[in-house]
């Protein structure tokens, strides 16, 4: 398959999207690479570099690792406390 990438001066991926199929391989007057690669394995924005028209992720780099997993807001747990509170009220209520 075929993806555009746009780079920094370094080779570093900064973003890629989807090419047609029927796009020229290489660069565009575009502002863009247009490269062909299997999938898009590795294709980690600021986490990659493009060397010789290959996507080459940065070693030991985890994209789960890095994910960032949001915590609930106060309210947000209030929210959850009282939702339970209701529920358990209503279950205790319909086997009475």
């Amino acid at each position: 398959m075929k993806i555009k990438v746009w780079t920094d001066n370094n080779n570093r991926l900064l973003n890629w999207a989807y090419a047609d199929e029927n796009r020229p391989v290489g660069t565009t007057d575009e502002g863009f690479v247009v490269i062909e690669v299997d999938d898009a394995v590795g294709l980690y924005e600021n986490h990659a570099s493009i060397i010789d028209g290959k996507v080459v992720p940065d070693t030991g780099y985890d994209p789960d690792a890095a994910r960032h997993t949001p915590e609930a807001s106060p309210e947000q747990q209030m929210i959850a406390a009282l939702t339970l509170e209701v529920a358990h009220m209503k279950a205790v209520k319909s086997s009475d």
